[in-house]
C-alpha cells in the first residue's frame, strides 16, 4: 500500500478492496466483488482507480472505453461471454454500483427490476461493506478504524466539503491529515489549494473564474472566502473585494502582496480599483493601493515639470531634488510596475542629474580636469542619458526632455568654457598629447565609434557583470574631435601619419605613400605592417598575428548623427553589442582586449546653441569645429590641428554649434568630446565562464541551456537577479553534463511575475543573466 508517509485514500481504497476479495482457505473464490454506492459518492474516483485495477467495471451507460455498461453486460463480464469484455486472466472483477445500496439487493423482492440479475451474485460473490453490514460512504471508510481512521467533524457542513474535496483528497497523503480534528475548511482548501491567486483570479474576472469552476469548487471557494476574508463572493460582489482589497489589514495584505509580485496576471485587478467607491473613509485608505491617487500625483507632477523647465537652473535643480522627495516613494508603488508612473521614473533620472549638475567641474590643469570628469564628472552625463531614455510615451517624452535641457545645458556649457580656458594654453603651437596604440601579441584592439566616457563606465560594469576583469582608463582625443582627425591615433599604425599633413577635411596623411589616412588605407596599412585585422563577424587568429589584430564593433557615432538625442534609447542595446563582441573575442583566444575610440560628442535635447563663423575665415566648417584660412582670425577659441600645428582649429566656445539645430555633435573642446575611455579587458581570475543559450517554460518549470568552458556552474531564478534572497526555485541546479538544469518554481503565486535566470560560479558571483516571465508560453 505504499510507506506511511506516501499513503493516500486511492492506496487504501485499492488495498480494502484487495482484502474484501480475500477468500478462507478451504472456500471458493468469489465470481465478483460487488461495491454498492447508494448516493454515488465515490463516482469521482473511479476514473482514478480505473488504470490499476485492470478489473474494475461501472454501472452504467454502455461505453467500453471506461468498462461501462448496464446490468445484463456486467453479468456477461462477470460469465466471461465476450473475450473482449472479459477481466484480466487470473482476477476477480469488481463491480462499482452508484445508486444501488447493499440493503436493496439484500431486499429481494423490493429490488428493482432491472438491478434483479445482481441478485445471485451476493452469493457467489461478495459485498465490499463496512463491518456492520452498511456500504462504506467516503466519510465512514475515513473516520472507521478498518479505513483511514481520521478524526473527521460529524455535520452536514464538514460532508459536503468532504464530498467536494473528494478528487483532490484521494491523491494526498494522508499523514498530513493525521492528529487534527478535520473539518468543512480544511477539506475546502484542498480542493482550493491556494485562496489568495484564486480570489485575485475571481476579482480580474469574476464571470470567467465563475464559469471556469465546478459547482463543488465555486461553493468550497465562497466558503473560504467567507471564512479567511469574511467576503461572499456571490454576494457581496467584486466591489466589495475591491474596498476591502484597499483598506488593507489582515489576510487582505496577504492579497495585496501577491497582487503586487505579478500584476499583469491579474490586469482585471487594477480595472476594478478604478472603479468609482460608495462609502465615506477614502482618504483613510493606504494611498498606494488606489490607482487614482497615483494618477493624481503623475498628472501633477507633470505640471510641476513642465514649470521647471522653464525655470533658472539653481532654482530648477532644487525644484527637481524636492519633487523627488515628493514623488520618488510612488516608484516603489505597484502601478510603477504597470508603466503608470512614467514621470516617477523618469523624475529618479533627473534627480540624479540635478544634484550633480549644481556643481560645475574645476581644476587647474588639462591633466587635472580631465582626471577629474574621469573619476566622477562622467556620471552627470549617464544621469541626462538615463533620463533622456527613461520616458516612453511622446507626451513624456517632450517633458523629460525640456528639463534635462534645462539642468543639464548651463552645467555642460560651464565645464565646456572652463576646460577650454584651461586647454588654451596649447593655443600656442603644442599639440595635445595623445598615448599611441600598439600592437601585441594576443592582445585584440576592438575600436568603437563615439564610445563617451560615461559609457564606457556602463560598458565596464557589463564586462565586470560578465566575470570579466576590466580596467578603465583615460587618455585625450586629438583635436578636432573628429573621426577624420582622431582614428588613426586609435590605431597601432599611428607613426606612419605625417605630422604635417596639409589637413583637407581633417583627414592627415601616410608619410610614405601620401594618400588620405581614410579607413580603408588605415585597415591596408595595418595589413601591412603584421597587426590582423579582423571583420566584423569574425575572431581572428591569436596564435598567428605578431603584432595581434584590430576590429570594430557597434555604430554609436553613426546612430547619434541619425537619431540625435533619440540616440540615448539605443545605448544599452549598443553596449550590449560591444560587449558580447569581447567576450566572443576573449573566448576565442585572445589574452586581453583593449577597446579603444576616437572621440566623444556632446548631445543636447532641443539642440547645441548657434555660433556665427564669416565664411570667408573658413576653410572647412563642421558643427563644432572649422579649419581657418591663413588670413583668417576669428573672434573664437583656436587650437592647433594635432596632425600639423600650423593649421588652426576653430571650435565654438562652450557648448556652441557652427550649424543650427544640432542635437548631437562632435569635434570640438569638452570633457565628453575629448576625455575618452581605453577598456583593458581579460578573463576573470577563475578563468570561468558560462552564457544562457535559452529559457524555455514548461508550466511552472524552466529549462535553461548553457554554454560553459568548466563544470561547477549553478542556475537560479530569482525576482532580483542582485539579491539571492528573492530566489522563487524549489532547488538551485548545476548545470548537467548536456549543458542544461531545469527549474521549478515553488510556488505557483510567482506566475507572470518578471523575474532572471542568472547563471553562478562556484562562489555565488554571477556570470550571466537573462529576464523572463514565470510561466512564459504556458
Amino acid at each position: 500500500m505504499g510507506t506511511k508517509e506516501t499513503v493516500t485514500l486511492l492506496d487504501a481504497l485499492r488495498e480494502s478492496l484487495k482484502r474484501a476479495l480475500r477468500s478462507a482457505e478451504g472456500t471458493a473464490e468469489p465470481v465478483a466483488l460487488l461495491w454498492t454506492d447508494a448516493d454515488g459518492q465515490w463516482r469521482s474516483l473511479i476514473p482514478k482507480l480505473r488504470p490499476e485495477l485492470s478489473q474494475l467495471y461501472s454501472l452504467g451507460r454502455f461505453d467500453r472505453s471506461t468498462r461501462s455498461g448496464p446490468v445484463i453486460w456486467l453479468k456477461c463480464v462477470v460469465g466471461r461471454a465476450v473475450a473482449e469484455d472479459a477481466p484480466p486472466p487470473g482476477t476477480v472483477p469488481i463491480l462499482y454500483l452508484p445508486g444501488v445500496s447493499r440493503q436493496e439487493l439484500r431486499a429481494s423482492g423490493d429490488c428493482r427490476a432491472e438491478l434483479q440479475p445482481l441478485i445471485e451474485l451476493q452469493f457467489r460473490g461478495k459485498v465490499w461493506h463496512q463491518a456492520n453490514g452498511r456500504d462504506w460512504t467516503v466519510e465512514a471508510f475515513l473516520s472507521s478504524g478498518d479505513g483511514l481512521g481520521l478524526d473527521i467533524a460529524q455535520d452536514a457542513r464538514t460532508r459536503d466539503a468532504l464530498l467536494r474535496a473528494l478528487p483532490v483528497l484521494a491523491e494526498t497523503p494522508v499523514e498530513g491529515l493525521r492528529g487534527r480534528h478535520l473539518e468543512a475548511d480544511d477539506f475546502d482548501k484542498l480542493t482550493v489549494p491556494d485562496i489568495v491567486r484564486d480570489l485575485l483570479r475571481w476579482m480580474s474576472d469574476p464571470e470567467g473564474f465563475e464559469k471556469s469552476c465546478q459547482p463543488a469548487g465555486w461553493q468550497s471557494f465562497r466558503n473560504i472566502c467567507k471564512q479567511e476574508f469574511g467576503l461572499d463572493p456571490e454576494n457581496d460582489g467584486a466591489a466589495a473585494a475591491a474596498s476591502a482589497l484597499m483598506q488593507g489589514g489582515g489576510r487582505w495584505d496577504d492579497v495585496w502582496t501577491r497582487f503586487c509580485e505579478a500584476p499583469r496576471v491579474y490586469a482585471g485587478v487594477s480595472r476594478l480599483l478604478r472603479e468609482p467607491m460608495a462609502g465615506q473613509g477614502l482618504l483613510a485608505l493606504d494611498p498606494s493601493r488606489r490607482p487614482i491617487v497615483n494618477d493624481e500625483a503623475e498628472e501633477r507632477l507633470r505640471r510641476e515639470l513642465e514649470q521647471v523647465a522653464n525655470q533658472p537652473h539653481a532654482q530648477a535643480c532644487e525644484r527637481v531634488l524636492e519633487l523627488e522627495k515628493e514623488h520618488g516613494p510612488r516608484r516603489q508603488w505597484v502601478w510603477a510596475q504597470l508603466g503608470e508612473s512614467p514621470y516617477a521614473m523618469a523624475l529618479a533620472s533627473l534627480a540624479r542629474l540635478a544634484g550633480l549638475a549644481q556643481s560645475p567641474l574645476g581644476g587647474p590643469s588639462v591633466e587635472a580636469m580631465a582626471e577629474g570628469y574621469a573619476s566622477q564628472g562622467w556620471r552627470c552625463d549617464r544621469a541626462a542619458m538615463e533620463a533622456l531614455s527613461s520616458a516612453k510615451g511622446a507626451r513624456e517624452a517632450n517633458v523629460v526632455t525640456w528639463v534635462v535641457r534645462v539642468l543639464y545645458a548651463p552645467w555642460l556649457d560651464a565645464c565646456t568654457r572652463h576646460f577650454q580656458e584651461v586647454m588654451s594654453g596649447y593655443a600656442g603651437g603644442a599639440s595635445i598629447p595623445v598615448p599611441v596604440v600598439k600592437g601585441e601579441k594576443e592582445i585584440c584592439v576592438l575600436f568603437v565609434d563615439g564610445l563617451r566616457f560615461d559609457l564606457g563606465g556602463i560598458l565596464q560594469e557589463k564586462l565586470e557583470g560578465r566575470s570579466l576583469r576590466v580596467h578603465l582608463n583615460h587618455r585625450l582625443a586629438p583635436v578636432p574631435t573628429v573621426t577624420a582627425t582622431a582614428k588613426p591615433c586609435a590605431t597601432p599604425i599611428s607613426d606612419c601619419i605625417r605630422k604635417d599633413s596639409p589637413g583637407d577635411e581633417f583627414t592627415p596623411m601616410f608619410r610614405e605613400s601620401g594618400q588620405p589616412a581614410s579607413t580603408p588605407r588605415l585597415r591596408e596599412e595595418m595589413q601591412k605592417s603584421g597587426v590582423e585585422v579582423v571583420e566584423t563577424d569574425e575572431a581572428g587568429n591569436p596564435s598567428t598575428s605578431p603584432l595581434g589584430s584590430w576590429t570594430e564593433t557597434a555604430r554609436l557615432d553613426e546612430l547619434g548623427h541619425k537619431l540625435g538625442s533619440e540616440l540615448a534609447a539605443q545605448i544599452d542595446s549598443q553596449l550590449e553589442r560591444i560587449a558580447d563582441r569581447v567576450f566572443e573575442l576573449l573566448e576565442s583566444g585572445w589574452r586581453k582586449v583593449r577597446v579603444v575610440t576616437d572621440h566623444g560628442w556632446l548631445l543636447m535635447p532641443g539642440g547645441l546653441p548657434k555660433v556665427e563663423l564669416p565664411a570667408y575665415l573658413v576653410a572647412t566648417r563642421w558643427a563644432r569645429c572649422a579649419s581657418i584660412t591663413a588670413e583668417g582670425s576669428p573672434n573664437l577659441p583656436t587650437y592647433p590641428w594635432y596632425w600639423n600645428p600650423q593649421i588652426r582649429i576653430a571650435c565654438p566656445p562652450g557648448i556652441g554649434s557652427f550649424f543650427a539645430g544640432s542635437e548631437y555633435a562632435h569635434g570640438g573642446v569638452s570633457f565628453q568630446e575629448c576625455v575618452v575611455p581605453e577598456l583593458s579587458v581579460e578573463r576573470g581570475e577563475a578563468g570561468l565562464e558560462a552564457v544562457i543559450q535559452s529559457v524555455q517554460w514548461r508550466g511552472m518549470r524552466c529549462r535553461v541551456s548553457v554554454r560553459s568552458n568548466e563544470p561547477g556552474v549553478r542556475a537560479d531564478l530569482r525576482l532580483n537577479w542582485k539579491q539571492p534572497a528573492t530566489s522563487i526555485v524549489a532547488e538551485v541546479k548545476s548545470i548537467g553534463p548536456a549543458g542544461e538544469a531545469s527549474l521549478a518554481v515553488k510556488d505557483d503565486r510567482h506566475e507572470g511575475a518578471a523575474a532572471m535566470v542568472v547563471l553562478l560560479d562556484p562562489s555565488g558571483k554571477v556570470l550571466d543573466r537573462r529576464s523572463t516571465s514565470v510561466g512564459e508560453g504556458r
